[in-house]
Order: structure tokens, then sequence, then C-alpha cells
């Protein structure tokens, strides 16, 4: 399984558990935001854009430890992209020297 999608299911299940606790469910007024903020992975799956990730990033500082895996996959994902654009750049260039 992905570590992005595990970390995902993880922090929802911290939300879940943590609103269930009449003592502590004002925690979920800052980790329900920071979740919606890890969706963004997501969309730079799409998109392929920095930003999105970073605002993935971002979101998951608030799950520590588990965030921290978040955060390893999501990098993953951004480095994995450069590599495959920076492939693709020697490719053209290669076609272009011909």
């Amino acid at each position: 399984m992905n570590y992005y999608l595990m970390s995902l299911i993880i922090a929802l299940g911290v939300i879940i558990s943590i609103g269930h606790d009449p003592h502590y469910y004002e925690v979920n007024y800052i980790l329900i935001p920071a979740f919606l903020l890890t969706i963004f992975g997501f969309i730079y799956r799409l998109t392929g854009k920095k930003i999105f990730g970073f605002v993935a990033m971002l979101g998951f500082i608030f799950f520590v430890p588990i965030g921290l895996i978040g955060i390893y996959a999501i990098r993953n994902m951004m480095d994995d992209h450069a590599k495959l654009l920076f492939k693709r750049t020697l490719k053209n260039d290669n076609r272009n020297h011909r």
C-alpha cells in the first residue's frame, strides 16, 4: 500500500477516535483543517505542481509521528516526478541532436 494513502487512513482514524473523547474533541478544530490540507497530495498527483505537494506536507506536520510518513511519501512522489521530467528532457535532447 502506498505510504501516502496509509498515512491518510491513520490520520482519519486519529481524528475519529479523538472526536469521540469528550475531553479532547477540541483538538479536532486543528486536525480537521490539517487533514483537509493533506488531501492536496491527490491534487499534486494529478497536476504535478509542487505547491500542492508542499501544502499536503504542511498538513501532515500536525499528525506526528504518522505525519512524517506522509511527508516522506509526498517527497518521494515529488522526486519521482522530477526524475520523470528529467528523463523526458534527456530523450528530447537526444532527438534534437540527430
